[in-house]
């Protein structure tokens, strides 16, 4: 009976151990899952924009808003490349104007349209961020696939065909956010086009690099640079792109001081038609105007007016 009445006892004493063990180790679980979960957090704003100076970021615009922007880019600055005080150091001019809506499909995936002064080409884009850098270092690299198509609507006399209007550019865009105070970009391209002059290649390749270095708590400097492959064998040799700035944050607003010696804003454009020399005053003042506007709650619902 003393065995019988022990058993008793000790049964449901060891029921109750095992039990919270069991949901102590169920805690234990569920809280390093929440841990890992929050250390696999993703890293947010490697850029401030879609856009270093010329080169393209691994950043889109989030679902349901539109992102209107407009980029121009001024005149040389130097005399010995056509600036000087006569036309207010290339403020007189305007080599190119970009005027762009993009919008967010979702998070990840952005489309978009513009229309450009030089060589008036419409443009359709996507760009999509295929993967997205963690703060754990789970993955290393924010990768974005980007594209865009254009249209000249030059007069015929610039072209015998309607095809030969068109333009194909290509890019997977390489980035990491090394600390809070840098971020870095590296990004292999491709451009077809399908009208070329002379001896000329309708295929270009091109790798482009940039940096963001932020070093007071507003203030950044940025630079990016593309080097095209190939293009030194021509007669006429363009030089390749380099862009320099200053990148200021304002109350919620990014202002950006920039100088290129790119010849458009575009790379359908500037990566084959670059025939200014920094070393000669061959550098422009450029600007980007963006205004975002929300089409939509998180849940994709239209906001009542």
């Amino acid at each position: 009976m003393k065995i019988f009445s022990i058993l008793t006892l000790w049964i449901p004493l060891m029921n109750v151990f095992f039990i919270n063990k069991s949901l102590a180790q169920d805690d234990l679980l569920k809280a390093l899952q929440t841990q890992k979960q929050t250390e696999r957090e993703k890293v947010i704003a490697t850029f401030k924009g879609d856009r270093i100076i010329n080169v393209a970021t691994n950043e889109t615009v989030r679902k349901n808003n539109l992102d209107f922007r407009v980029s121009h880019l001024f005149g040389n600055v130097g005399e010995r490349s056509g600036g000087g005080p006569h036309n207010l150091y290339g403020l007189d001019q305007s080599a190119d104007i970009r005027i762009g809506f993009h919008y967010g499909l979702t998070d990840r995936l952005m489309i978009g349209v513009s229309r450009s002064k030089r060589n008036e080409n419409l443009e359709g884009l996507v760009k999509f961020r295929f993967t997205e850098q963690t703060t754990d270092n789970h993955m290393p690299l924010s990768i974005s696939l980007a594209g865009n198509v254009t249209y000249s609507m030059r007069s015929k006399a610039f072209f015998e065909k309607s095809i030969h209007r068109l333009t194909y550019f290509s890019q997977i865009i390489f980035a990491r956010k090394i600390s809070t105070r840098l971020s870095l970009i590296i990004s292999p391209g491709y451009l077809h086009r399908n009208f070329v002059e002379g001896d000329d290649d309708n295929n270009t390749f091109n790798l482009s690099g940039g940096l963001r270095f932020k070093f007071t708590r507003s203030s950044s400097i940025i630079t990016d640079y593309t080097y095209t492959f190939g293009r030194k064998e021509l007669q006429t040799s363009p030089f390749n792109v380099l862009g320099a700035g200053i990148e200021i944050e304002t109350g919620g607003h990014v202002f950006s001081l920039m100088f290129s010696n790119a010849s458009g804003v575009l790379e359908n454009d500037y990566l084959v038609n670059t025939y200014d020399n920094w070393g000669k005053g061959g550098f422009k003042l450029s600007f980007i105007i963006s205004r975002m506007f929300s089409m939509g709650n998180e849940n994709g619902i239209k906001k009542k007016k």
